[in-house]
Formats: structure tokens, sequence, C-alpha cells
């Protein structure tokens, strides 16, 4: 079988100089899904740990874990990316018994976790229900209410 070699190379060269767009693009919408994340926040409100990204494609699932100090309240914020449509959030506790759940139409749901719900650790599933491309990248950050 007979190769071509000046094609191989050619080939060759164009991946390596189109990955570093891919990897920038890449980042580029992870910082925007984190801005999206973190703009539903209250000025008085914490981010807990880091604003969690996760790439998912419909109707598949993640799952987050969060020590959480049960005598406070928080909020989980999530985003999704341009090409997403609807995610949903699940809140449960270590019991997996359901604490608070968003699965409204939408790409920016909202949990509310009171004092004494979750004990003190917090499961939140985010599903991503309808995207318009194979996989979106979605977020969400755990906040501490003030007070």
């Amino acid at each position: 079988m007979k190769t071509n070699k000046p094609l191989l190379a050619c080939a060759a060269a164009l991946a390596a100089v189109t990955a570093p767009f891919a990897v920038a693009q890449q980042d580029t919408i992870n910082d925007y899904v984190r801005a999206m994340v973190d703009g539903f926040a209250d000025v008085d409100e914490t981010l807990v740990g880091d604003i969690q990204l996760e790439e998912l494609e419909i109707d598949a699932s993640t799952e987050f874990v969060f020590d959480i100090d049960p005598e406070k309240t928080y909020f989980v914020y999530s985003a999704c990316d341009d090409d997403c449509f609807d995610i949903d959030l699940y809140g449960h506790d270590a019991d997996e018994e359901l604490v608070d759940a968003d699965d409204e139409d939408d790409a920016n749901p909202i949990l509310m976790i009171l004092p004494g719900q979750s004990g003190d650790e917090l499961h939140v599933i985010v599903e991503l229900v309808d995207c318009d491309t194979e996989t979106c990248v979605v977020g969400l950050g755990l906040y501490e209410a003030a007070g």
C-alpha cells in the first residue's frame, strides 16, 4: 500500500496548528459558563469551593457532592452554554431524600437549601435535557447565604 507522505505531513501540521485554537475555544466556553453561574449570586452570597463544570450529552446527568453546614442557607446556581436550552437540578441529602428540585423548562435552574434540610452533605444532580449540539457545557456553583 502506497502512502502519501506529503498529505500525512500536511494533516499532522494542520492538527498541530488547530489544536491550540480548540483548547482556547473550550476555555472561552468554560469561562463564559462560569461567569453566567457567578452572575446569578447576590453580592452578599459566598461561593463555596469552585464553580463546577461538566460537558454532558442530552439526557445525561452528573452528580456533585458538597459538604455544608446544616445550620446555614445555601443556593445552587446553574447555567449552560449558548447551545443549551434546558437543564434540571435535583438536590438530595445523604439519604437520597429530595431536598429541592428545579425541573422547569430553562437553562438556569436554582436550588435553595434551608437550614436543617440536608444535614451536612448535599448531593446535586445536573441533567442536560435539551441542547442544540451533541454536548453542552453545564456549570453550577454552591453559594452560602449571608448571615
